[in-house]
């Protein structure tokens, strides 16, 4: 997936067209950069069940027509969802808070290690 593909799909979810969301666009690549970012365990787990070396640092972007550097799957049953909510994050918090949750939930499914909560041994 493209980074403008990413980006259409975004707009999509925040019920936006290219012409009334414009505004965003010149966040889009600054925000795919740190989803990058924040993906970056997730995204070494995957190249590291897939055979491939992880990432030291996390990989980045400097164009939309670039293809965004992760796992198929997870860029494109995740990232549109955290690329909407950093989209919107000043300007509409129930877009955001509805975004991000889904990007976090989503992101779980695709970790393969299996997170669990720390608890007291008695």
């Amino acid at each position: 997936m493209t980074g403008t593909e990413c980006y259409a799909a975004a707009l999509a979810l925040l019920s936006e067209t290219r012409d009334s969301g414009a505004y965003y666009e010149t966040f889009a690549v600054p925000a795919l950069n740190q989803l990058l970012a924040n993906c970056l365990r997730e995204i070494n787990a995957l190249r590291e069940m897939d055979g491939q070396p992880p990432f030291a640092v996390p990989p980045r972007m400097t164009g939309l027509t670039e293809h965004i550097p992760a796992d198929d799957a997870l860029v494109a049953e995740c990232f549109p969802y955290g690329l909407a909510a950093l989209l919107v994050a000043e300007d509409d918090k129930d877009k955001f808070n509805w975004a991000g949750s889904e990007f976090s939930s989503r992101l779980l499914a695709h970790c393969p290690a299996c997170m669990t909560a720390v608890q007291e041994m008695i």
